[in-house]
């Protein structure tokens, strides 16, 4: 799958900057897997990674790396602009702005597909973030899974936003109604840092849900009462 990754490249950044930098992400996924989607693919290359300089006096430009199947480019951009604005909308309105400017010259040239076939393409990747609302939903161990009386029913849901990551389990009772909800964990936006949540969900009986993770400690109980 074709991979596109921007990041900060500025200095001297504050702190509470650092924990903020996975804000970016769940557009470059979604708009990433899309794009691969559509076949959009860059011969020996994979990966687009961008560093955003921070300096207005610096030039875009870009360089490849074979042995990584990567394509390194250097944008002016500061990133902490994106970081400041106030809304999600906001930043995804910026995100496309880099991604018609940066990257659209790179799938042109390295792509095999025509450039008014990559417009098209972008444009469609850009919308299918809108689409999803921003955001990435996705069922995790194997739910929904059945109570052992078969009455209940539980589902153990990622939720990936610009915000950050959520883990949330939902139980819902024989007439389908949701009488759970409740948040199991939170981390920032990154895939790679969240998956140490992901793992299985398991009905102990009626009443008491574990949900462990793969490949860490990670445990939590879910009581359903109802």
């Amino acid at each position: 799958m074709l991979s596109i990754h921007f990041k900060d490249w500025g200095k001297k950044r504050p702190k509470k900057h650092y924990k903020r930098l996975h804000e970016m992400r769940i557009f470059e996924l979604i708009f990433s897997k899309k794009l691969s989607e559509l076949g959009v693919k860059l011969g020996e290359f994979d990966t687009i990674i961008v560093y955003c300089l921070a300096n207005p006096n610096k030039t875009f430009s870009y360089d490849k790396n074979y042995a990584l199947e990567e394509i390194n480019v250097l944008i002016p951009y500061d990133y902490m602009s994106f970081l400041n604005l106030d809304s999600t909308q906001a930043k995804f309105q910026v995100f496309t702005e880099l991604v018609r400017l940066y990257i659209v010259p790179i799938l042109e040239k390295y792509s095999t597909l025509s450039p008014s076939t990559i417009s098209t393409y972008v444009e469609e990747a850009l919308e299918e973030v809108v689409k999803q609302n921003y955001e990435a939903v996705f069922l995790v161990g194997k739910t929904p899974k059945k109570s052992p009386s078969r009455k209940k029913l539980a589902i153990l849901k990622g939720i990936h936003r610009s915000e950050g990551f959520q883990l949330r389990c939902e139980v819902y009772n024989e007439k389908g109604m949701r009488v759970i909800d409740q948040l199991l964990a939170e981390d920032v936006g990154n895939e790679m840092v969240y998956s140490r949540f992901l793992g299985t969900i398991k009905w102990e009986n009626e009443h008491l849900i574990i949900v462990r993770s793969k490949s860490s400690q990670w445990m939590e109980e879910v009581h359903v009462t109802n």
